[in-house]
């Protein structure tokens, strides 16, 4: 919308409010002419006062009905708050009216709102030559473009609005995400250099660049890129976090607790910091260092499930068996969205020798979560690389019990790969291709992903191929 507010002086503004306000609480009708309204609204939309704005409409449709731009200004403020419709019909109305670049905006972020992108693009395109702000334009283009996933044609768009403001860190962020989502590290590299040799003091484009090569392994580019970024603006956390964790991925976990600790110099306390710093302190075997780490990640955030597992995997190894137990309990009882994430836990600690406290974990679970299935799935999973013929046992069982479950197919996806591991091939081929018809989708769940991957078996291989699976 149009800022004409900034062409009267703040104590201009101030006696137009004091009149409106006076107006609002006595109940009086007090005239405004349309330019007042259009100056009240306008500030109050820059503030984002939404009651006054809201106030302000409403009596200058009172005092000015069918006036256009207190229509216009309508419909900006239900696209504003989700009434789509509302806003839409508006629009439709005054179409008749002839048409701005404000109403074409309006237009198309309502459209987009309602998830016609396609539609939406049309009307911002119509702004293009009507003298709109053109950075905003394209931004909004790109924006579409995005939820389309067509990334290639946001970036082109982002390009248009970065052509016109380089400096604007937004659109270069964009630019990146768009790389990112799209898989095209090796473009992105090439563009944000491009894009350096002409502005290299540019921070965000380092940062940027920084992402792209650490997505393809080429750590210490990333690392230099990142350090460049800083050079330039030292206040980024977020970069001396993304090098700690590069280094904590390259088993380099003394430089990566130096950049977690000048990250918490950096920004508040934060329990994901913490944590990271703890699992590098772990892995160095200074579990002293780490109980305090995981301590103040879990001091900072009770309901974060990681920190409190480091604290049982730091007191197992320090000796106090007991305290671990108690710590795996607290960890069971906290809320679990998502129970994947457990089996992942899982799985990590009987990997890293904490198979004994993975089990009674997932034990726990399935006792306080009788009705749910995946915590058996779990302990099957578990225990597959312990005693195949127990995690049979447990999924048969589960089988019988929850036989009307919507997970049911995934039972039987595991079921079937765990039967063929045992060498019952007949009775393993026979559940996978239940669990095919029952939801072929549950395929693609990722425990069933990563267990199909350690099996080679023709028979099972053929029954892939014809549906369409491999």
């Amino acid at each position: 919308m149009d800022d004409n507010f900034d062409q009267l002086s703040e104590e201009e503004l101030n006696e137009l409010k004091n009149k409106f306000f006076q107006m609002l609480n006595s109940g009086n009708s007090l005239y405004f002419d349309v330019d007042d309204y259009d100056q009240l609204i306008d500030h109050f939309f820059e503030t984002e006062d939404t009651p006054n704005i809201e106030a302000a409409i409403n009596l200058a449709l009172e005092q000015h009905p069918g006036n256009y731009e207190f229509l216009l200004k309508k419909a900006h403020l239900f696209a504003m708050h989700g009434k789509d419709e509302q806003g839409l019909k508006i629009l439709d109305d005054i179409a008749s009216f002839g048409a701005d670049p404000d109403y074409f905006m309006i237009r198309g972020t309502i459209l987009s709102n309602l998830q016609k992108y396609r539609e939406a693009i049309e009307e911002y395109s119509k702004a293009i030559t009507q003298g709109q702000d053109l950075e905003e334009v394209y931004s909004n283009i790109a924006f579409e473009y995005e939820n389309l996933e067509q990334f290639d044609k946001a970036i082109e768009f982002l390009t248009k609005a970065l052509n016109i403001n380089p400096k604007n860190e937004t659109t270069l962020n964009e630019i990146g995400i768009c790389f990112e989502m799209s898989n095209q590290s090796e473009k992105s590299i090439v563009y944000f250099d491009q894009f350096l040799d002409k502005h290299p003091y540019s921070r965000s484009a380092w940062f940027n660049l920084a992402i792209a090569y650490n997505s393809i392994g080429k750590n210490m580019k990333a690392i230099n890129a990142y350090e460049y970024s800083l050079a330039i603006d030292e206040n980024q956390a977020s970069a001396l976090f993304n090098i700690a964790n590069i280094y904590a991925g390259m088993e380099q976990h003394k430089k990566a607790i130096v950049y977690y600790k000048d990250t918490l110099q950096q920004e508040s306390p934060d329990a994901i910091t913490y944590y990271y710093m703890g699992e590098s302190y772990e892995k160095l075997d200074h579990y002293d260092d780490a109980l305090q780490s995981y301590m103040k990640s879990h001091e900072l955030n009770s309901d974060f499930h990681e920190p409190i597992l480091g604290l049982a995997r730091c007191n197992y190894m320090i000796g106090d068996e007991e305290e671990a137990f108690r710590y795996i309990n607290k960890a069971v009882d906290l809320e679990e969205p998502f129970p994947l994430f457990w089996s992942i836990r899982a799985l990590k600690l009987d990997e890293h020798g904490f198979f004994k406290m993975a089990h009674l974990a997932i034990s726990q679970l399935v006792k306080k979560y009788p009705e749910e299935l995946m915590y058996p799935i779990n302990l099957a999973v578990l225990l597959s690389s312990h005693n195949m013929h127990q995690s049979i046992n447990i999924l048969k069982d589960a089988q019988v019990k929850f036989k009307s479950s919507n997970q049911l197919a995934i039972l039987l996806f595991l079921l079937g790969i765990y039967q063929i591991h045992a060498g019952e091939n007949k009775l393993g081929l026979k559940n996978f291709e239940d669990a095919i018809n029952l939801n072929i989708d549950d395929f693609q769940n990722p425990i069933i992903q990563s267990e199909i991957s350690n099996i080679d078996q023709e028979d099972l291989l053929k029954l892939l191929n014809n549906y369409n699976l491999l």
